[in-house]
């Protein structure tokens, strides 16, 4: 089973807690190990200090040394005692005498009661250590002294004097340096419990406070792993952790847009690679159709040939018939030939244009002449009255344009219907407009019959569906002149239109691509 991590937060707090343990860990040992001899030290010292300022301060008076004496006794734990080289004691803590009455008190002669007893035995013990020659040499000994298990001394013993005529006693009992290294200890235990208790809730906090933006800072990336970058870092730290949340905050932005803007070139790949299926689809109908549309006449042409080779056509009226259908259908197949080469050059722009003025109602009254055939035969009335404009442009270009969009116009009317040519000029703008009767295109499909190879009709048959080409060769015209074509359902039918401006007058030379 795999371990859930701890967090920086624990990890953090753990590491804080853990120097709160061993530092004071460590100050426990230190004072287990080293705060008995450190303290015995510092005692030595104090009787040293003790010794050089009363022996500094001496002056032979026992009255004034008494002063001085009971002053150190009262603030310390020292107890101090002046003695003469033969014994007699000249101050202590619990006797003393003045100097000018001359009454000794000797050591061995003492009987007083138990506290004065055992001050005395105390003093005999140090007296009994000295050695007055070694006192001339070096002023004073430090030394220990034990007048029991459990009753021991640390004691100074001192020349007051350059003669060494006075000794001072200076001694400190070692229960109480031990009381004192007991209760410290205690102290310190309890003292180390608090601060560690002390140290873990700072410890908590201070990991809290430093670990918040981190957690924030994980949050953020944990969202950006999973493409979400609405998650900012919102701290405002002015330091390592904020110049890293605010890095992260701009690394977030720079993935989001780099991530989207992917997606949009992922998008429009996927778009071209579907419009390239599309035109794959588009071309291989197109080339059955175009198959579609030179088989018949190949076949018939096949046909009628071989008819006149076996000789089978006779009579000449026949021959007349089947060299007729052949030549038709050969120029059925140039004109198809034609618009497809014819849509390659504008497309690769080498097509040259020649600018001139043309009259609409003429081109529209030959075209009409043209397709006259075509529309008696399916009693259609084809009107073009009010396209008495004259515009500036190619006109075999332009005739192209009116002769698709009537040629279109033929094959989408009813038997019987209406077609209706006209146009307007707006400044130097002029619109050619075909309408026919019908019932439209559907509003997705407007868009599309521009599109090369696209045909709305897919009906295979000779009488209707154009190759799928017409109305793209119109579109590549209208780029070639700098124009636009168009189309619209309207009440009754559907218009087709196409509008240019006038060209600029270049002479007789080819007009501006």
């Amino acid at each position: 089973m795999k371990r859930k991590p701890r967090s920086i937060r624990f990890k953090f707090f753990a590491a804080i807690s853990a120097v709160a343990l061993v530092f004071i860990g460590v100050l426990l040992l230190l004072n287990v190990f080293f705060f008995s001899d450190y303290y015995m030290m510092m005692r030595r010292s104090e009787l040293r200090d003790a010794y050089r300022s009363i022996r500094s301060s001496y002056d032979r008076n026992a009255d004034g040394i008494a002063t001085i004496l009971d002053n150190y006794e009262s603030q310390t734990a020292i107890r101090l005692a002046v003695i003469r080289a033969d014994g007699t004691v000249l101050y202590t803590s619990f006797w003393s005498m003045d100097e000018e009455t001359q009454d000794p008190f000797q050591l061995p002669d003492l009987d007083l009661f138990e506290q004065q007893r055992r001050g005395y035995t105390i003093l005999q013990a140090i007296a009994q250590n000295i050695d007055l020659n070694a006192l001339r040499s070096r002023a004073y000994q430090l030394f220990s002294v034990s007048l029991g298990d459990n009753d021991q001394y640390l004691c100074l013993a001192g020349a007051l004097d350059d003669n060494a005529d006075k000794c001072l006693f200076a001694y400190m009992p070692y229960a109480y340096i031990q009381q004192n290294s007991s209760l410290n200890l205690t102290f310190l235990l309890i003292a180390g419990g608090c601060a560690l208790l002390i140290c873990l809730a700072c410890g908590y906090l201070i990991s809290r406070q430093f670990t918040r933006p981190l957690i924030a800072m994980s949050e953020v990336a944990d969202r950006m792993s999973e493409l979400d970058f609405s998650t900012k870092y919102e701290g405002s730290e002015n330091d390592e952790i904020g110049r890293l949340g605010q890095s992260l905050n701009r690394l977030s932005a720079y993935l989001e847009q780099t991530i989207g803007e992917l997606r949009q070139t992922n998008a429009q790949l996927a778009q071209e690679i579907r419009e390239k299926e599309r035109v794959d689809n588009m071309r291989q109908e197109f080339i059955v159709n175009v198959s579609h549309e030179l088989k018949t006449p190949i076949a018939l042409i096949q046909g009628y040939a071989e008819g006149l080779t076996a000789g089978v056509a006779d009579d000449p009226e026949d021959r007349k018939y089947y060299c007729d259908t052949i030549a038709d259908e050969a120029d059925r197949m140039n004109k198809l030939v034609m618009q497809l080469l014819s849509l390659s050059r504008l497309e690769l722009g080498a097509e040259q244009t020649y600018a001139e003025d043309i009259d609409l109602y003429a081109l529209c009254s030959e075209a009409v002449r043209k397709t006259a055939v075509l529309c008696e035969g399916r009693g259609l009335t084809v009107r073009y009255e009010d396209t008495r404009v004259t515009v500036r442009t190619d006109g075999d270009l332009l005739e192209q344009v009116l002769m698709n969009y009537l040629s279109n116009a033929i094959r989408y009317t009813a038997d019987g219907g209406r077609i209706e040519i006209s146009a307007a000029r707006t400044g130097s703008t002029v619109r050619l407009t075909v309408f026919n009767e019908g019932d439209g295109l559907p509003e997705e499909e407007l868009p599309r019959i521009w599109e090369k190879f696209y045909r709305t009709d897919r009906a295979r048959t000779r009488a209707a569906g154009g190759t799928g080409i017409g109305l793209p060769l119109v579109r590549a015209i209208a780029d070639t002149l700098h124009g636009s074509c168009g189309v619209r359902n309207v009440p009754g039918g559907i218009a087709f239109w196409f509008e240019l401006s006038d060209a600029p007058d270049t002479g007789a030379g080819p007009a501006a691509q």
